[in-house]
């Protein structure tokens, strides 16, 4: 038997977690008591109304995985497979479920008793496409029929999969999610909402491996405390490095406790929010403690990110005051009503009088407010206690074993969570913090530092770790763990780092920022092993993979991670609606609530969670979590466009970017990039920028992001940016070899003399790799601080000519 109708792609994803076999697997149950009860209940015995039975309850079973009351099954018997939508919604009882599976059948070609008979019904595989792909056959689905067994006619349901597209034991777990909801069938009159999706021992089993090493006591401290702590034990011992500058520990509380004093004079504590706005220096660290030892919550404020922008975070955020490093005072927004105070002037004042009361904070203040991309295109701030953060703190220490001979690098922006992950378990063990800044060193100078300061630990994106790992084994003789975060690693990632770096930990950690940094993580140990899982919940943390009703789901199937326990963020500052839909009430949570993360993951057989994607549009960029919704909203609001759609595309180099295309009037590409440049941070600027006369759309009126994403895929030569620049003068004979490795890079067409590489879809990863470019091909070396500032063909060319004026090129 063979049918070229399945589900759609993400219904149910059986997986294979061994070697590839040909054989096909093979599954059977017998049916409980119950099950038959029910069965017989809605079907009379009959086989046509059987198999209508058994129809409706893999449909249950498929809508709750498929996080849609919409599900599709299909149905194949001699005459030919049968597509069947069943709307769950709808249905209000079992009854009316069984009799909307029943017409679904009956309206398409002739189901008789006789078909019944030998008729399966058929559940797609991931690895199939949606709709009616010509090329599926029986090898592409899992068949789920019912027989009968034995002389004494014993009901058995029967599983049955194609090569490679899953195993028994994945074959039982359906059986038994099938067989509870036949059993549910028992009384028609039912609600069908409250139809159990998954065998009770099944789903008990999912919800325990989500709160394995779950610590219900928590911690009940502040950020600070252990910090001061560790100021007390080792007062001589460095603390901070930035440069040729460092604290010790004893200097970087002094200044710490200068930048509170500065503060509560200011009338600035507890209850209140205070921007920091600095780069990697040396009293970074101390603003961001000092803000914590006031009360009050940190703000931290991006120095790339457009003067709009920040006016927009601090307006939301109602900050009591900006602490900002002197050479960036001119990126805060003019006209700022918020009183400014600098960095440098606050670390050298006076600490407070000794018995002058000074309160700190409290473990259920606010530690610090971040602001990520929103989807209705506003950032929202995400709000972060104390004790929250704390646990992750606390886990962290333990976990990757971080203690005083801790030598960090310390990689991701201040401005983003990410750096909490490094700054506080790191000061809290007495450790050293060593800040480098990845927009002005070059992956070697980067090892370089690594090896200098004799780097133990160090954590950054996929992305970034892919270009610095070739560099990192002149460290290798220090460092033992890497963390990798904020993106979906690869295996040829971990492979080439456990053939550079044998014996070196390598630590998958994910979490939201929801979820205070860090939820789960995977140690990949110090040599390679099967998949890249994210592992299991921290110690802080709950996991569940819930269906579209919010139960959980049982081992192998696909749905969304809810997350719960000590970590989780209050909600969304000044965003009620936000934060009701995505923090819900949840009675078997912690706390009695959990965070929705849309994210799409499954409970591996050997207990771990694998990541399959997003439930929605949301994307990392370079690490960055990007609402492209949020992009298009910006884009609308600018003079001329009508409409707006943006995608993520696959980057030159091979990265996730976001493509933007605008019907507009009166405009240009550079004009919208300017504009675009002056209202988003540079991770949400989309990377190619086209005008088009129309968008193309689908029979429902929705824009066809497909149809744009295949467009961008085939266009043999995309201009994501400013076309005159391509037509210019050619140049003399250096541009031409800049403008060259420009093309190169982007893998686009030619770029002339005034070509900005940023405007035509360069980012700070692929600048490293023209850097790198023009050091072999030029055997010249320029500053990438330098090539950030001036990103031309032409500017880059007169670098080259001032690192090597004697250049004839």
């Amino acid at each position: 038997m063979t049918s070229d109708t399945v589900v759609p792609a993400t219904t149910i994803r059986p997986r294979r977690t061994g070697a590839a076999h040909s054989a096909r697997a093979h599954a059977r149950l017998a049916l409980t008591a119950a099950a038959v009860d029910g069965l017989a209940k809605v079907s009379g015995d009959r086989p046509l109304e059987e198999l209508v039975a058994l129809t409706a309850a893999t449909a249950v079973v498929v809508g709750a995985a498929e996080h849609t009351d919409e599900p599709v099954v299909a149905v194949s018997g001699p005459a030919g497979p049968v597509l069947s939508g069943i709307g769950l919604a709808a249905r209000s009882t079992v009854g009316d479920l069984v009799r909307a599976a029943d017409s679904a059948l009956r309206s398409a070609p002739v189901v008789t008793d006789e078909a019944a008979l030998a008729g399966a019904v058929l559940v797609g595989s991931a690895r199939v496409g949606a709709g009616l792909p010509a090329r599926a056959s029986q090898q592409d689905v899992i068949e789920l029929r019912l027989t009968e067994s034995g002389a004494d006619g014993v009901r058995e349901l029967v599983a049955e999969a194609g090569p490679d597209r899953a195993e028994a034991w994945f074959l039982e777990v359906l059986l038994r999610s099938v067989s509870r909801v036949l059993a549910g069938f028992a009384d028609p009159h039912g609600p069908a909402a409250a139809l159990p999706t998954a065998a009770a021992d099944d789903e008990a089993a999912a919800v325990a491996l989500g709160r394995r090493g779950f610590e219900p006591q928590g911690v009940t401290t502040t950020l600070t405390a252990p910090i001061e702590e560790a100021v007390r034990a080792n007062p001589d011992r460095t603390a901070v490095v930035a440069g040729a500058e460092s604290l010790t520990y004893r200097e970087f509380w002094q200044a710490a406790q200068a930048v509170a004093a500065r503060l509560h004079a200011a009338g600035i504590g507890r209850g209140h929010r205070v921007g920091v706005l600095t780069g990697k220096t040396v009293h970074a660290v101390s603003a961001i403690t000092g803000t914590l030892l006031a009360g009050a919550a940190y703000v931290p404020l991006d120095p790339r990110s457009p003067a709009a922008r920040l006016a927009e975070i601090l307006d939301d955020a109602e900050c009591a005051a900006v602490l900002a490093a002197s050479d960036l005072l001119t990126g805060l927004p003019v006209g700022l009503t918020t009183p400014v105070i600098d960095i440098q002037a606050a670390v050298g004042g006076p600490a407070a009088e000794p018995g002058t009361d000074r309160p700190g904070p409290l473990p259920d203040d606010l530690a610090y407010v971040v602001y990520t991309s929103g989807s209705t295109g506003r950032p929202k701030g995400v709000e972060i206690r104390h004790r929250a953060i704390a646990s992750y703190v606390h886990w962290k220490r333990r976990n990757h074993g971080l203690d005083l001979d801790t030598r960090l690098l310390q990689l991701p922006s201040l401005a983003f969570d990410s750096s909490v992950a490094d700054l506080f378990p790191v000061l809290a063990s007495g450790g050293r913090l060593v800040l480098a800044d990845t927009h002005q060193l070059l992956p070697r100078q980067l090892a370089e530092l690594a090896q200098q300061h004799r780097i133990t630990h160090l954590t950054t994106v996929p992305s970034l770790y892919r270009v610095l790992l070739g560099e990192l084994p002149r460290a290798a003789g220090s460092l033992r763990a890497v963390t990798v975060a904020g993106e979906a690693t690869t295996p040829d990632l971990v492979g080439r780092h456990h053939e550079l770096l044998p014996g070196v930990r390598l630590i998958n950690e994910y979490g939201p920022t929801e979820s205070s940094v860090g939820a789960t993580a995977f140690d990949h140990g110090t040599a390679a092993g099967p998949g890249l899982p994210i592992g299991w919940p921290i110690a802080n943390t709950v996991a569940t993979v819930t269906g579209g009703d919010g139960r959980a789901l049982p081992i192998g199937f696909v749905g969304e991670l809810r997350l719960a326990g000590h970590g989780l963020a209050d909600g969304y500052r000044n965003r009620p609606e936000l934060t009701a839909a995505a923090f819900v009430a949840d009675a078997g949570a912690p706390g009695g609530r959990s965070y929705r993360t849309g994210d799409l993951v499954w409970w591996r057989p050997d207990g771990m969670l694998e990541f399959t994607g997003r439930a929605d549009d949301q994307v990392k960029i370079r690490g960055h979590r990007v609402e492209p919704g949020e992009v298009e909203s910006v884009l609308g609001l600018l003079p001329g466009v009508r409409q707006t759609a943006v995608a993520v595309v696959s980057g030159p180099d091979g990265a996730p970017a976001l493509a933007a295309w605008l019907e507009a009037v009166d405009t240009t590409v550079e004009e919208i990039r300017a504009r675009a440049n002056a209202a988003l941070p540079p991770a949400m600027v989309p990377t190619s920028i086209t005008l088009i006369d129309e968008l193309p759309r689908m029979v429902s009126g929705k824009i066809d992001r497909g149809a744009l994403v295949r467009l961008a895929e085939t266009d043999a030569a995309p201009a994501p940016a400013s076309a005159p620049s391509r037509t210019g003068a050619a140049g003399d004979a250096l541009e031409v070899k800049v403008g060259a490795i420009f093309e190169e890079v982007l893998a686009s067409g030619p770029i002339g003399p005034d070509g900005d590489f940023f405007d035509e879809g360069g980012h700070s990863l692929l600048a490293i790799s023209v850097i790198d470019a023009i050091e072999q091909q030029l055997g010249v070396s320029i500053d990438l601080g330098d090539f950030f500032d001036t990103p031309t063909v032409r500017e880059v060319a007169d670098l080259i000519r001032k690192a090597k004026p004697d250049d004839q090129a």
